[in-house]
């Protein structure tokens, strides 16, 4: 016997979509910023450590560029200068 409870579908009327979309990508903004600043206080610990494996070294430094790119283009879309 299952408990689960069936609930109704949410609204997925084009104006509701664009306005929960539009909502979750403002909710994501701090996350991604803190990721960022972490990601950027893991690359100078890191760079400043004196850690000689290269595949960490590299794991650290790439997510930390990854990051970055993905900041700049979450600006760039919210100043609409990539879309897509």
């Amino acid at each position: 016997m299952s408990n689960v409870v069936e609930l109704p579908p949410p609204d997925r009327s084009t104006v509701n979509v664009d306005k929960l979309h539009a909502q979750a990508f403002r909710d994501l903004e701090t996350n991604l910023r803190d990721c960022m600043r972490m990601a950027g206080i893991a690359a100078q610990l890191m760079f400043d450590a004196s850690i000689g494996d290269d595949q960490l070294r590299f794991a650290v430094f790439h997510s930390a560029e990854m990051l970055k790119a993905l900041e700049q283009e979450y600006d760039a879309r919210w100043h609409g200068q990539v879309r897509g």
